[in-house]
């Protein structure tokens, strides 16, 4: 076997990139030699002491790159001249020292583990792994390889951080980063630690083979484990999921029922089960065994994408999908095609600037299968992503769905309150990345947003908020929605994954938002005050003889003055967000703000004194 080498990148001082090639052993000799660095020591001292000119550039300093062999392009930049087989890991901030030297050494019983040393920040453990790489043909194919290795990443990460009870992830990359370039800073460790025999971690596939339950029980002088494991995987499969960051259980007598999140009730009920069936069994003792790396790992939307490569047969399938829903919306087969491109887009990673801000509003009356063509979208394998029961009052559920689900049906979307469309939801649809602090973590970290957003309502005037009716394209169907037709799930992922890659526009321009915008007028649901405009003025050109120069004030207050001050109960900053939107309202800046060129109505004239 040919030695392991990774690539070092760093800026000299004619500012330009310094490429270098070593093998994993002379890379420990360097983090040995480094020990006593003038500059980690200064790094390590502002990391404890939380100094302010801590994010100061070390580009001077080395960083490493395991996941390929790099080179620079005649720009400069860098760019990939081979794949390596390995990967590189980080935990995250680990404060106690004596912790992180043990976990240097759980993490040497992973048979594809290469090397661990500590971070150049002296908080936390970089770790070395060693995979399976695919077969030629796969690895000349950049995209293919970039799958590979943002599969590869997340089962590694799973294993580590379940092994090692810490999150663990790629170094160094962001969400939407491309996890060949995952790197981190030279470090300075005295003892790192160089495996000599590994055994590459095989991902080709996504699922990992559990360890035989034979091979469990063996290790474990315990028998009353090997009695519960025994007991527990008698009834159940049970498989870790990286999307939703949870281990699942599958009730082998009943799998119609899908895969479920083994929470802490079912956990209860399964050690009562055991106990009753004679197996001592606690439920400490089932966590343990769930939360292992005893259990598969899966993810189960890259498994099912990535085999669909190349397999279109370049029938548009989507298109197919979009006429089981009859409507007048003209635009209505296009739009939806966009949106599940960016749908399917959010969940490959791709969109990683700005989600899928777009949502389909479907309007119709009951018994029109609105809510079983929503749950239709997805395909068996992964409807378990599918959710239609969020409250949306309860802002920090709604965020970790978004990271934890596939697809979110606003169910009923005009029963959500005024405030919470206006506000938060509009808000909301945009975020590509979500802020939450998971059960386990220490601090809040951004993950990447996975969910779309799909809406259905049985009343036509559902859009509140004119500002924000661009986030939403009313779709008024006419007939019930043909459900019963199978549908080809395999075909119809495949065009949208090479669709995806082919970069085809699954965002709205500004054409398309002005499109949205003028098609929602007609399903806005008016306030008073918007109705009294309607009844008392008119739009009209700056070159009208009877056109006036009024400000908002000038045209709330008169409207007060005109229907009672009871009748119109929306602010004048609501009123005003209404009047901007207003069709064809022609406007000008002036000393007290922003004026609209209005004219009284003819039935207002004669009674203007």
């Amino acid at each position: 076997m040919k030695p392991n080498k990774i690539s070092l990148v760093r800026i000299d001082k004619q500012q330009q990139r310094k490429v270098s090639t070593v093998t994993i052993s002379k890379l420990m000799d360097k983090l040995k030699a480094n020990v006593g660095n003038n500059e980690l020591a200064m790094l390590r001292f502002k990391v404890k002491n939380a100094d302010p000119y801590l994010n100061d550039k070390h580009d001077s300093m080395h960083r490493i790159y395991a996941s390929a062999c790099l080179k620079k392009s005649d720009n400069g930049a860098l760019v990939v001249k081979d794949y390596t087989d390995m990967l590189l890991l980080s935990t995250s901030d680990i404060l106690e020292e004596n912790r992180l030297a043990q976990l240097k050494q759980i993490s040497k019983v992973v048979p594809f583990t290469i090397a661990t040393f500590i971070g150049s920040s002296g908080r936390t453990l970089k770790i070395i792994a060693r995979v399976t790489l695919p077969d030629l043909p796969r690895r000349e194919n950049e995209a293919e390889m970039e799958q590979f290795y943002r599969k590869a990443y997340k089962v590694a990460a799973a294993i580590y951080s379940s092994l090692l009870n810490v999150p663990v992830s790629p170094a160094g990359i962001k969400d939407g980063s491309s996890p060949v370039m995952a790197n981190c800073l030279i470090s300075a460790d005295a003892a790192p630690l160089l495996m000599e025999k590994t055994t590459p971690l095989d991902v080709d596939g996504v699922e990992l083979a559990p360890m035989s339950q034979t091979e469990i029980v063996k290790t474990n002088d315990n028998n009353e484990v090997g009695a519960l494991i025994s007991f527990l995987t008698e009834k159940y499969k049970f498989r870790y999921n990286i999307v939703r960051g949870a281990t699942e259980y599958l009730d082998k007598q009943k799998p119609y029922w899908g895969w479920r999140v083994a929470d802490t009730r079912f956990i209860n009920g399964l050690s009562l089960e055991a106990r009753l069936s004679g197996v001592e069994a606690r439920p400490k003792d089932v966590i343990i065994y769930l939360n292992s790396s005893h259990i598969r790992v899966i993810d189960p939307v890259e498994d099912y994408l990535f085999h669909l490569s190349d397999k279109w047969d370049g029938h548009d399938h989507i298109g197919d999908l979009a006429d089981r829903v009859k409507t007048d919306l003209v635009q209505w087969k296009q739009w939806f095609r966009m949106w599940f491109y960016g749908m399917v887009a959010q969940w490959m990673g791709y969109n990683s600037r700005y989600g899928n801000s777009i949502v389909p509003l479907l309007v119709a009356p009951q018994g029109y299968h609105k809510s079983t063509f929503c749950r239709q979208l997805l395909p068996q394998d992964l409807r378990w992503g599918y959710l239609d029961n969020l409250k949306f009052d309860n802002q920090k559920l709604v965020m970790q769905s978004m990271v934890d689900f596939l697809l979110i049906n606003i169910d009923e979307f005009n029963s959500i309150s005024k405030k919470t469309q206006e506000g938060f939801l509009k808000n909301t649809i945009q975020l590509a990345s979500i802020a939450i602090k998971r059960p386990y973590s220490r601090r809040v970290e951004a993950e990447r947003r996975r969910a779309s957003f799909i809406a259905t309502s049985n009343m036509t005037d559902v859009l509140s908020d004119p500002s924000g009716s661009r986030r939403f394209f009313v779709v008024d169907v006419t007939s019930p929605i043909d459900t019963d037709k199978p549908i080809n799930y395999e075909q119809l992922y495949a065009q949208a994954v090479a669709a995806v890659r082919n970069n085809e526009r699954r965002w709205f321009d500004n054409a398309d938002i002005e499109e949205v915008m003028a098609h929602n007028r007609k399903y806005a649901l008016l306030n008073s005050a918007d109705m009294y405009f309607n009844d008392y003025f008119d739009t009209a050109s700056p070159d009208d003889p009877e056109a006036m120069r009024l400000t908002t004030s000038d045209i709330y207050d008169y409207i007060r003055k005109r229907a009672g001050s009871r009748a119109v109960t929306e602010s004048i900053t609501v009123f005003g967000r209404y009047l901007s939107n207003v069709p064809d309202i022609q406007k000008v800046h002036v000393a007290s703000g922003t004026a609209y060129y209005v004219k009284y109505r003819k039935k207002e004239r004669w009674q203007i004194k």
